[in-house]
């Protein structure tokens, strides 16, 4: 050791090595040289030489690593010429000054081998018997010949001072004596840690200290005491106190009979690995955050978006919102005319729902000074508190204060619910006592929030205030039905999903001058303003036209294309006239009527037989002179006729015939409901999940005279 000591600090040569290295630790091994036996090596002496089990003799462990020389001779091949190879004579006890050689790569596909520089030190100056008989090997990568070249001119100093050059910290420990203590440690061991030869004779945990992880120190004992190799990554601590990550890969020693004689410690400071590892894992952790955060507020969006009805869109905003993100919350809305009209939370413990129904119900008792009440006004912007009493003020009512702390404050976040720059409502947010409190990053997260839900919110109150217009005025080119003597006659008109959807069916049931009943259903092609306008366009025409002369329904229908074309009114539609004759005869009464390209009436009679009346007449809208076929019929007192737009019938994954059939099913299995009851059965059975079309339906239940 004192020899070893002598050699460094004599050493003044100028070190090339440095430059010679990757930068990245090299492979050990530990050599017998009484029998060259390989006893140790460490990971990457085994990725070098894989399958190969310890103890081994060193050619065969050479071998295995596809050692050659330089020039490509096999260093294992005695028949070579060469000299001995650099292995062989340490085992021997020779050092290795220095010695380029190449070895296999592990893969097959490439024939580049990997250039190594091998350094052999016997340890025969150590103080430690067992020690004498043993040679430390380092393989370390090498970059380009001209480095090796320059390396080798150095030699003679470079068998020690790889060791210490490299960034591996050696320790040997001997398990026969007490507390396991170091025997031996190398000069990079005093770089890393500070500590030289005034520590051998002790055990290594005076690297320890009060960060290390107890845990990791109890499993290095665990195979220590179990005889086997270990690999932690601990918290150290150097001989000045500052800190380091060590990456400690301790391992059993065998002599060639198997019996354990020392441990080799292989120490390397990663704290740059270990800095760059938690940078990265933060960055994707903030990452991945971020990501949660998107797919949190599209999830509130999306969902608050598929509703259309802006009192229930508010309603569901608290609830989207716990337990993700808080524990409760509730949203207020503003009036027109700035006052709190309603308030709606959410608790996510259902044990609180009766005390958040009753939070809903105090509206009145929110102080006008709190905090919710200054954003909502717009005195303050998007708020994190902190505080719990901030959610009370002196104008909260005591009935409030105790819900509020009944529901559970801690920190809360309110933000302002924002459309088309107005300030129409607030979320309030609460973390409750059990959570840990909002962040600036959960504040930030939550003015998103608000400014989606914001405009989620008012797009379903456009929607409902657009669907209220489009049905006022559709409903006010649609006046009720005459009721003539021995006719029910029932209407309905269902307006499309869309709000803005203002669609061109149209009914009407009134009666001529001679007492006959006039029935007509009718489609105006398109789904707009114009649609409805030539709709009511349409309406109009055929009711003068019916009502005059007492016209019959294809005189109606022939009348009505000349007028079409006469007025230059470019509209198609679809229609159905039908007329029923003022008397029954015989308990029977008559009908007639003309179709115009639209879907056949449904006759119910008493005796429960369903069928559709015929008729296909071509659409309006294409000229005068086009001929369609009146028909009449006879049906029986009690009978039922339905009327109807294709709304009712018409789906994209049915075929029509189908739908047709069903529509007939239903009407005959209503047998005996009222016509009111039958048109809103038909809705509800036909139309569960609503119609992306208008839908208009007439039904007409025929009595005595």
């Amino acid at each position: 050791m004192d020899g070893m000591k002598a050699a460094f600090a004599g050493d003044t040569v100028a070190d090339p090595l440095p430059r010679v290295m990757q930068g990245q630790p090299g492979a050990v091994l530990l050599v017998q040289v009484s029998d060259g036996t390989v006893l140790f090596a460490n990971p990457l002496a085994e990725q070098l030489a894989p399958g190969v089990r310890l103890p081994c003799p060193v050619d065969e462990w050479s071998r295995s690593a596809g050692l050659q020389a330089a020039d490509g001779s096999d260093l294992s091949d005695p028949r070579s010429g060469m000299p001995a190879p650099p292995l062989s004579r340490i085992a021997h006890g020779e050092p290795v000054h220095g010695e380029r050689v190449t070895a296999a790569r592990s893969s097959d596909i490439s024939e580049v081998r990997e250039d190594l520089w091998v350094i052999g030190l016997p340890l025969n100056d150590a103080r430690v018997d067992e020690l004498a008989g043993l040679a430390l090997v380092v393989l370390l990568p090498l970059r380009e010949e001209q480095l090796v070249r320059d390396a080798q001119e150095s030699a003679e100093q470079l068998h020690s001072r790889a060791v210490l050059a490299s960034d591996l910290a050696f320790t040997i420990s001997d398990p026969h004596q007490p507390d396991n203590p170091l025997v031996w440690v190398n000069p990079a061991f005093e770089k890393v840690t500070g500590y030289g030869q005034d520590v051998l004779g002790q055990n290594c945990r005076f690297l320890q200290g009060p960060d290390t992880d107890r845990e990791a120190v109890r499993r290095i004992r665990r195979a220590l005491e179990a005889g086997e190799t270990v690999t932690e990554l601990l918290l150290n601590y150097r001989k000045d106190g500052t800190a380091f990550w060590n990456e400690v890969v301790i391992s059993p020693i065998h002599d060639s009979a198997g019996r354990l004689t020392h441990f080799v410690g292989v120490q390397s400071d990663v704290t740059m690995r270990v800095q760059a590892e938690r940078e990265r894992d933060a960055a994707l952790a903030v990452a991945r955050d971020a990501k949660r955060r998107l797919e949190f507020l599209s999830s509130v969006t999306d969902e608050l978006s598929e509703v259309l009805d802006p009192e229930a869109a508010q309603d569901l905003l608290p609830s989207l919102v716990v337990p993700s993100f808080a524990e409760w919350a509730f949203a207020t809305t503003l009036d027109p005319g700035g006052r709190t009209r309603q308030i709606r939370a959410s608790h996510a413990d259902p044990r609180r729902a009766a005390d958040a129904a009753r939070f809903q119900e105090l509206t009145s008792g929110l102080g006008e000074g709190s905090i919710s009440m200054q954003v909502l006004r717009g005195a303050l912007g998007p708020t994190l508190i902190t505080v719990e009493d901030a959610h009370v003020d002196a104008n909260t009512s005591a009935e409030t204060a105790r819900v509020l702390r009944r529901l559970g404050l801690g920190s809360a976040i309110v933000v302002p619910l924002r459309a088309r720059g107005q300030i129409t409502g607030s979320l309030t947010l609460l973390s409750g006592p059990d959570r840990p409190p909002f962040t600036p990053d959960d504040l930030q997260t939550a003015a998103d929030l608000g400014a989606r839900a914001g405009v989620a919110l008012e797009n379903a109150r456009l929607y409902a205030q657009q669907r209220r217009s489009s049905e006022t005025l559709q409903r006010s080119m649609l006046t009720p039905p005459t009721q003539a003597p021995g006719l029910a006659v029932a209407t309905r008109y269902r307006p499309a999903a869309e709000a803005a959807q203002v669609g061109g069916d149209w009914y009407d049931a009134f009666t001529q001058p001679d007492g006959s009943t006039v029935v007509v259903i009718g489609d105006v092609m398109g789904h707009d303003v114009s649609a409805a306008a030539a709709m009511g366009q349409l309406r109009t025409l055929v009711r003068g036209l019916a009502y005059d002369r007492a016209a019959q329904p294809d005189e109606v229908l022939h009348r009505l294309d000349s007028l079409l074309e006469g007025l230059g009114i470019t509209t198609l539609a679809t229609a159905v006239v039908l007329q029923l004759e003022a008397g029954a005869t015989d308990g029977r009464r008559g009908i007639r009527w003309c179709t115009a390209g639209h879907l056949p009436p449904v006759v119910a009679e008493p005796d429960g037989t369903v069928y559709m009346l015929g008729g296909d007449g071509i659409v309006l809208g294409l000229g005068a002179g086009q001929v369609r076929l009146q028909q009449r019929a006879e049906l029986p007192v009690g009978s039922t006729l339905l009327l109807y737009t294709d709304g009712l019938v018409e789906r994209r994954d049915r075929p029509m015939e189908d739908r047709l059939a069903e529509l007939c099913e239903v009407v005959a299995a209503l047998d005996g409901t009222s016509t009111e009851q039958l048109c809103d059965e038909l809705l509800e059975r036909m139309l569960p999940e609503g119609s992306d079309d208008d839908v208009a339906i007439v039904a007409v239940r025929i009595g005595d005279a």
